[in-house]
């Protein structure tokens, strides 16, 4: 059996959307199962959000981890040599968290210094060679991370990752079809 730990995104919900359009793809899968736990600290402790993420990772034989937006930030820097797939991700958060918008009040996301010091110092993406290995699925439609060529993450995932990317119909939060064609493109390259 293989394991596939999904990870949320900033506000995210571990058993949202996304992780629905997992499930939903591997329900054919009998050899694998998703599995996903909240990250209440992904936006305000990172080495913490960090080292829960691993000790899942070897609680339960992860093989594949699965992270969104944010949390496909988190994917891409873990230090572990498993198969990781980023949807969306968020890869300079330092610079975009803090472009948000609240949901509730329309105020300007609010994060603390030391946070932002924290993701800056990750952005460098400083990864054993044998941690690299990872595939990204991009929304072509994605309002929030990518919406023009100065804001477009996936030539510097590509950069980082190597040219192991998917771009697929599809705003910031895709839908489950949207999901299976780029789950279905990462796992053909």
């Amino acid at each position: 059996m293989k394991t596939v730990l999904y990870i949320h995104g900033f506000n995210g919900n571990p058993k949202g959307g996304t992780y629905d359009g997992l499930v939903s793809f591997f329900k054919d899968k009998s050899d694998y199962r998703v599995i996903s736990f909240p990250f209440p600290e992904l936006h305000t402790d990172v080495e913490k959000t960090q080292q829960q993420i691993e000790r899942y990772i070897d609680e339960n034989d992860v093989s594949i981890l699965v992270g969104a937006s944010l949390g496909g930030f988190y994917t891409l820097c873990c230090k572990r040599p498993v198969f990781k797939i980023a949807i969306n991700p968020c890869m300079l958060p330092s610079h975009e968290i803090p472009l948000l918008k609240d949901r509730d009040s329309g105020a300007p996301v609010s994060v603390n210094a030391d946070v932002l010091a924290r993701w800056r110092k990750a952005e460098k993406y400083d990864l054993p060679a044998d941690c690299k290995r990872a595939a990204g699925i991009f929304g072509k439609q994605d309002a929030t991370f990518h919406y023009d060529e100065n804001h477009n993450f996936k030539p510097l995932f590509e950069q980082l990752f190597g040219n192991s990317a998917v771009l697929v119909e599809g705003v910031h939060s895709l839908t489950i079809e949207q999901i299976a064609e780029g789950m279905n493109g990462v796992l053909s390259l």
